[in-house]
């Protein structure tokens, strides 16, 4: 696909639904080693500032180019898939380890699929899953 479309659009942030913001800022960073970028409180209707965690009900989390947001039980359902890309086999092997060794829910290791691809797939508190794509070793 090409980069120069005209279209208007020019990025996605998929909006995943949890329970508990708190609980899932505190995975996506400690464990996947996401970076929170904004909290939002649902009681004080405003944004947070660094540390505060009153009332967490919205959140933005990143890790690199991916961005994700993160609703507290509105604005979607649990269990959507995410498809995230890799560039090398190598890279997805170190992500694996890394979030392996954190505690991760790793619900399929890295294995080449029928399809070709390198692959895992990780899961968050909520039933969301990661699946994880890098082109074959």
């Amino acid at each position: 696909m090409s980069n120069n479309d005209d279209s208007g659009l020019f990025d996605c942030r998929p909006i995943l639904c949890v329970t508990n913001a708190a609980r899932s800022i505190e995975y996506y960073v400690e464990v996947l080693g996401f970076r929170l970028g904004w909290a939002w409180s649902g009681d004080e209707q405003r944004f947070l500032k660094p540390g505060e965690r009153i009332d967490i009900t919205f959140a933005l989390v990143g890790r690199g180019p991916v961005q994700l947001m993160l609703s507290q039980q509105s604005q979607g359902a649990p269990g959507m898939w995410l498809h995230l890309d890799a560039q090398t086999a190598e890279q997805l092997d170190a992500l694996h380890a890394t979030w392996s060794e954190r505690g991760a829910r790793i619900v399929e290791p890295p294995s080449v699929r029928p399809w070709g691809m390198y692959e895992m797939r990780v899961q968050d508190l909520d039933g969301h899953v990661l699946r994880v794509s890098s082109p074959p070793q």
